[in-house]
């Protein structure tokens, strides 16, 4: 085998992992979870959104700990953006990889704290 060739698989084989790790990044699955108050699907991204799927809530808020890495962040407020849905103020997670979310939900049926883990 050529130096040539052996250049054309190392090639090859980066396009072919670059098209892999495109079409698997950004797929963040959505995570349901229920409390015995409320429940909820938190659909990680950018902007993580809550949609509380049982139970009427006034507000939300998110508090992430990444505890791999011993991170615990500050409560993130949300912004209702319709009915049920809930959308991050600001950033919820700093890097890449396992987290503990904590949703607390307020309303109705009083106030509750949800615990999903969230794979970023």
């Amino acid at each position: 085998m050529t130096a040539t060739t052996v250049m054309r698989w190392a090639a090859l084989c980066l396009l072919v992992a670059g098209v892999l790790l495109a079409l698997t990044a950004g797929g963040s699955r959505s995570v349901q979870a229920a409390g015995t108050r409320y429940a909820v699907t938190v659909v990680p991204g950018e902007r993580v959104e809550v949609r509380v799927t049982s139970g009427v809530a006034r507000a939300v808020t998110l508090a992430a700990v990444m505890p791999g890495m011993g991170h615990a962040l500050p409560p993130v407020e949300t912004v209702e953006a319709g009915p049920g849905r809930f959308v991050a103020a600001g950033p919820v997670f700093t890097m890449d990889g396992v987290w503990e979310l904590v949703v607390t939900v307020s309303g109705q049926r009083g106030e509750e704290l949800i615990t999903v883990t969230v794979l970023v």
